[in-house]
């Protein structure tokens, strides 16, 4: 199992390694930038361009919240019963 853990772990690196060179070395960084895009244009290009795809963003990202808090709540029967009696047991 040590083996199986220290593979994952130099895989990772690996994979960061090789992430950040490609990153690093790609052409969009040697042309200067045109422009900066305003507000503006981002909400035109996320509600007009890609509302699909926003839409399906802001599901995803309900149901992580939604998820999160089921996972949070405490249901032990000491804790149910200080809520009942009002923080007495």
């Amino acid at each position: 199992m040590k083996l199986l853990n220290s593979l994952a772990y130099f895989g990772l690196i690996v994979m960061g390694l090789v992430i950040i060179a490609t990153v690093s070395t790609d052409s969009i960084w040697e042309d200067e930038a045109q422009g900066s895009p305003t507000t503006g244009e981002l909400a035109n290009a996320l509600l007009l361009d890609w509302p699909f795809a926003f839409l399906m963003l802001g599901v995803l990202l309900a149901m992580a919240l939604v998820g999160a808090a089921y996972l949070v709540r405490d249901e032990r029967k000491e804790n149910l019963e200080w809520e009942i009696n009002g923080g007495e047991l």
